[in-house]
């Protein structure tokens, strides 16, 4: 006696069971064992529910009487049989096909599916790229999309171009412009492209070529235009110290009035032979007295004592014309030092008769810091 699963219900049972208890389906002598995988199976079945292998039922009647305990004899095809062997290897055959087939069906879904969110994720890309090139001022940004999307659409494409070469003439004229070092051109370029990104430096080469051009005339004048132009140029600071330079050399009323009474008190010494006042309005030396170089005092003095001396003179007289030109030098320190131009006319009062000779000179003479005449040369100015 064995104990088997019921080929019905499943449950444990006897061989030897008339019946199954759990589901009453007959046991003794109406089950067999598949001869292909061993399952206990029901003698009436054709095919085997485990693995689908035919069954053959024999009945052998002396084997029965003597083994009436014994299950029918199932008997399996021979292998060389054509029909069965044949249903065999076809059916494997479908079995061994079907995963196949599932696995490649699957395999295509997968490739289309990617492909499909490839090509979406590239077009979406594309787009991107696109807008951002078109907003975009850098030529280099566009040849870049060009580069990268040679299969874009068209107008996309064509729009890119378009754009590209349209910010190739804009710094093809920038660059022409700085060339020239022109400030009309650069002006003209800016009018001509106020987005472009060269308007910064265009501002600044502007500012540089104005800088340049208030140095190369170095006035107040100058300084005070790029001063006005540029309140925030990169020279400011410069142009505030060479204006505030050029200011303290300016020659002020103040200036004039002390030159001219400097050169008043002289010649009025010079005419009223007053030695002392005469001296104290010269240098102890002076560069030049009557192109004389290193001329000191005395040299002074013997002049105006020649003057009067000579003969038939009376008197002598000598009036400023106040037609200065005057420079000032600045000397550091807050010391000013100045070169005066001007004509002087000498009126020489002859002795015997009321006649007087006139004489105009021509006087080139040097201010020291310390308001002492430091040079003084005359010509006589043929009339």
């Amino acid at each position: 006696m064995a104990i088997i699963k019921c080929p019905e219900c499943g449950h444990q049972v006897s061989d030897k069971a008339a019946t199954c208890p759990s589901c009453g389906v007959g046991i003794q002598g109406k089950i067999t064992k598949c001869p292909e995988c061993g399952e206990i199976v029901l003698n009436d079945q054709i095919l085997c529910p485990n693995c689908h292998c035919p069954l053959i039922s024999t009945n052998n009647n002396d084997t029965e009487k003597s083994e009436p305990s014994q299950s029918h004899k199932v008997a399996t095809v021979e292998p060389n049989s054509d029909t069965n062997g044949e249903g065999n290897k076809n059916e494997k055959k479908k079995k061994s096909y079907t995963p196949w087939v599932v696995s490649f069906v699957i395999a295509l879904a997968v490739v289309f599916v990617g492909l499909y969110f490839y090509k979406t994720t590239q077009m979406r890309n594309e787009l991107e790229a696109y807008e951002n090139a078109m907003m975009s001022n850098e030529p280099a940004v566009l040849q870049n999309y060009l580069d990268i999307y040679a299969d874009a659409p068209s107008e996309h494409r064509d729009s890119i171009q378009s754009h590209l070469e349209m910010l190739k003439k804009v710094d093809s004229d920038w660059t022409n412009a700085v060339v020239s070092n022109s400030k009309a051109a650069i002006l003209r370029y800016m009018q001509l492209y106020p987005n472009s990104l060269h308007n910064v430096e265009a501002k600044l080469k502007i500012d540089s070529i104005d800088w340049m051009e208030a140095t190369q005339k170095n006035t107040i004048e100058a300084y005070q235009k790029y001063i006005d132009e540029h309140a925030d140029g990169m020279y400011i600071d410069q142009a505030h110290d060479a204006y505030t330079l050029l200011d303290s050399k300016k020659v002020n009323a103040e200036d004039k009035a002390n030159i001219s009474e400097i050169f008043t008190s002289f010649f009025n010494a010079l005419a009223n032979n007053d030695e002392a006042t005469l001296v104290s309005c010269v240098d102890i030396i002076l560069t030049s007295f009557l192109h004389k170089e290193n001329a000191n005092k005395n040299d002074v003095i013997e002049y105006m004592h020649k003057i009067h001396n000579e003969a038939h003179v009376e008197n002598v007289e000598f009036r400023l014309n106040n037609d200065w030109t005057i420079e000032k030098i600045d000397r550091g320190n807050g010391l000013f030092a100045f070169k005066v131009n001007f004509s002087i006319d000498k009126i020489t009062q002859l002795s015997g008769d009321s006649n007087s000779s006139l004489d105009t000179f021509k006087v080139k003479a040097s201010v020291s810091p310390d308001n002492k005449i430091s040079e003084l040369n005359m010509q006589r100015i043929v009339q």
